[in-house]
């Protein structure tokens, strides 16, 4: 064959060769992608439908997979941690919450849970700092600050959280729960006048708001008018009937007014729905034997 006749057909070879890259390895590369889209697709919904039916433990390995798969999604780490929540797995929650904070487009939407899931691990240091993370990213959310108030009250940094509900309460006027929790701090911390008025005012705003009442009746104790301060705590245990806290005042309240069955009355109701409540138990143990009343 003449050379340039062989210059011919091998142009006409490496042209062909690459038609068919061209034309075969996109579609090759494309299907074998497909499948995997595919699968992953059919491994999510598999996972999303046992979390919706409650099924964690079967959701977990599945969900697992998906993140290792997507380590940058922050649905599927929070799904994760939506999952190790349900089954009580708290060191792993926090972990994919704490992992959630540093890819997700939305992070504070981590908290509460993430302080929550510090505070039942008994970090509450780590709990306090979750949540000033979350006023950090959220300076105007009225739940952030307080819930930050809340965590510093658990670490008796009464100060301080009654500097973060007055600094609260000044950008939201409306919140009862950060004025509530201002009167709370006031009342551990300052005036006891002040702590009624306080509660007095967030009562009038929200009459049905039972943190409200106990506070005002733990302040109404306080000045000594013990018997407004139990016509506000029956009030609120009206509200709430199991509710622990206003029992526990309860309680104490009706041992000043030497109302012994009233007092044994609410430390077992405490009792009954928390048996390991030492505070109740040791009240009802040091009670004198018979009635006064």
């Amino acid at each position: 064959m003449p050379p340039h006749l062989r210059r011919f057909v091998a142009s006409l070879l490496v042209l062909a060769i690459c038609g068919w890259v061209l034309s075969e390895a996109p579609v090759q590369e494309g299907t074998a992608q497909e499948g995997g889209l595919q699968a992953s697709r059919e491994l999510q919904e598999k996972s999303r439908a046992l979390v919706a039916a409650g099924r964690y433990a079967e959701a977990l390995p599945l969900t697992r997979e998906l993140h290792e798969a997507y380590p940058t999604s922050h649905i599927y780490l929070s799904r994760l941690a939506d999952i190790h929540e349900h089954l009580g797995q708290w060191p792993e929650c926090a972990a994919a919450w704490e992992a959630y904070l540093k890819v997700s487009p939305t992070p504070w939407e981590a908290f509460p849970t993430l302080g929550d899931t510090y505070r039942k691990l008994g970090q509450l240091k780590a709990s306090t700092d979750a949540f000033a993370r979350w006023l950090e990213l959220q300076p105007d959310n009225p739940d952030a600050a307080f819930f930050l108030g809340r965590a510093q009250e658990r670490e008796h940094l009464f100060q301080k959280a009654r500097a973060t509900y007055r600094q609260g309460l000044k950008q939201h006027p409306d919140s009862t729960d950060l004025r509530v929790g201002l009167a709370r701090m006031t009342l551990f911390t300052g005036s006891a006048i002040e702590a009624r008025r306080m509660a007095e005012e967030a009562v009038k705003r929200s009459p049905t708001s039972v943190d409200a009442r106990l506070v005002l009746g733990m302040a109404l104790r306080s000045e000594g008018n013990l018997a407004e301060a139990r016509r506000q705590l029956e009030v609120a245990r009206t509200l709430s009937p199991d509710y622990l806290d206003v029992l526990q005042v309860l309680g104490g309240l009706a041992e000043q007014q030497d109302d012994l069955p009233a007092a044994r009355a609410a430390y077992g109701r405490i009792l009954q729905l928390e048996p390991g409540h030492a505070a109740a138990r040791a009240r009802l143990a040091g009670l004198p034997k018979g009635d006064r009343r």
